[in-house]
Formats: C-alpha cells, structure tokens, sequence
C-alpha cells in the first residue's frame, strides 16, 4: 500500500472514529425517545469497525491481496451486523441466523487475514522461528476452517464436545506460536549479527591528537595512547548495516535483500575509488 493511499485510509477511519464519537455523545444527551436502540448500537458498531480499519492500515505490508481481503471481509461483516440490527424484526428466525452465521464468519476470514498480515512479514534466522511462523500461519487456517464449518452446521449451542476440543487446541497452539513467533522477531538473533564484516581486525588510523596535536598512528576499536602527551584516544569504526542486520558494504540495489527495508545512498558503504 502506498503511502498516500494509507494516508486518505488513516484519515478516513479516524473521521468515521470522530463521527462516531460525536453521535454517541448527541445520543447520550438526547432524552431516549430521540435516539432509538439501533442508532445506538449502529453508531458503536461502526466505531468499533473503524478502529479496526487503523490498526490493519497501521500494519499493512507490501501483502496486497492479504490486505483486500481482510478489509472486504470485515466490511461485509460491519454491513451485514448493522442490517441485522435494523431489519431484525423483518426477518424470520431461520434467515436471521443464516444472515449472522455469514456475518460471523466474514467477520473471521478477517481477522485470519489479519493475522496473516502481522505474522508474514516477521524475520525469522533460526529453525526454530521458521518453525514457530509455520505453525502459527497454519494453525490460523485450521482455526478459522473449524470456526466456519462449526457455524456453519451445528450454529453456536449444538457443537459436540470433540468438535470443541478440537478447536480450543488450535486455538492454543495459534496463540502460543504466534506470541513465540514475535518474540523470537524481536529478541532472537538477527541475520548478520554473528558476522563480523571486513572491519573484525582492528585497521591503522591515521589521527591528531586534540590535546597537544602530535601525529598519532592508532588501530581502531582499540584503545591507543598518544606518544607525546599520553592522552588515551579511541577510535571507533562500525560497518553500516540494515535494521535487520545485513551488512550493507557495497550493496548494489536500494534495498535490502534480506528484509526489503529501502537503504539510501549514503549507507551504501563503499571504498573510495583510487
């Protein structure tokens, strides 16, 4: 998603948050034969549905098909919620429970996409993490396919007792990876980080000292003393490298190969030419 379009994305889910406020607030005011229960909950609803919307725009990734479908779904799933509250007492009990299941398991692809969208774009070095992603993507899938079937068939009251023990197991086993999967994001190793770059032995440094402006020949990452004044001097010299890791020496392209993230020209690190 680009960033303009974000941007109009942000800005129209918080003007929807805003509206909703202010209508909530009239609502609250108003005596209760002004503001009838469906304004109510339409209003909360809505709110509800665009603070969702911010947190999906705030997380996109470069994942576009991933992102059009939670949003479709949710939104399928908002209308048909505010069309159940509006034309509840049109409807007889068998479509009102169709039209709930379908609303209820929109809601759900949505929230799968979601995941999706979080859990994807994670940078995982070990086996472990990779491990850890896998497990977490798929037993989302098989969460959200246990879900639907479920409602689908025997509706909320008429699951047996396997049918719940099984999904409470995907249930646990989605989160636990998911919350490993981030922490290991987080605080695992990073790709590059074990690799210590072409400046892991200490180089000659050609410097004056500050204090007495003798000429010093130091090594870098060391600590070195001037000849003349004996003033301890440090020179410290750090290769650039990625967020992620990645050393960034002589990088070609303008962006990095292993997470993607857009490098600007100055931190392409390159020897002057001769």
């Amino acid at each position: 998603m680009r960033n303009e379009q974000k941007q109009t994305l942000l800005w129209v889910f918080l003007a929807f948050i805003g509206a909703a406020m202010l209508a909530a607030f009239i609502a609250i005011i108003l005596p209760d034969r002004y503001v009838s229960g469906e304004v109510m909950f339409t209003i909360s609803l809505v709110g509800v549905y665009a603070l969702g919307g911010l947190i999906l725009v705030a997380i996109s990734r470069n994942m576009k098909w991933s992102m059009r479908i939670a949003f479709m779904a949710f939104a399928i799933s908002m209308l048909i919620y505010i069309a159940i509250i509006w034309f509840e007492r049109a409807m007889n009990g068998r479509t009102e429970d169709l039209v709930f299941k379908v609303a209820t398991i929109a809601l759900i692809v949505g929230f799968t996409f979601t995941h999706r969208l979080l859990i994807c774009p994670l940078q995982l070095h070990t086996s472990i993490g990779q491990f850890a992603k896998r497990t977490a993507l798929i037993s989302s899938a098989l969460t959200a396919g246990i879900f639907g079937v479920g409602i689908m068939t025997d509706g909320f009251y008429g699951w047996n007792d396997t049918v719940v023990r099984l999904l409470g197991m995907t249930l646990v086993i989605c989160a636990g990876s998911s919350i490993a999967t981030g922490a290991l994001a987080i605080f695992g190793p990073k790709a590059g980080e074990d690799d210590p770059g072409l400046l892991a032995e200490s180089i000659r440094v050609s410097l004056t000292c500050p204090r007495c402006e003798q000429p010093i020949e130091a090594k870098s990452n060391r600590d070195t003393r001037c000849g003349h004044c004996r003033l301890r001097v440090r020179v410290e010299v750090e290769e650039p490298r990625c967020a992620c890791g990645y050393l960034l020496y002589q990088l070609e392209s303008d962006t990095c190969p292993e997470c993607g993230t857009p490098i600007s020209p100055e931190d392409r690190w390159r020897p002057e030419p001769v």
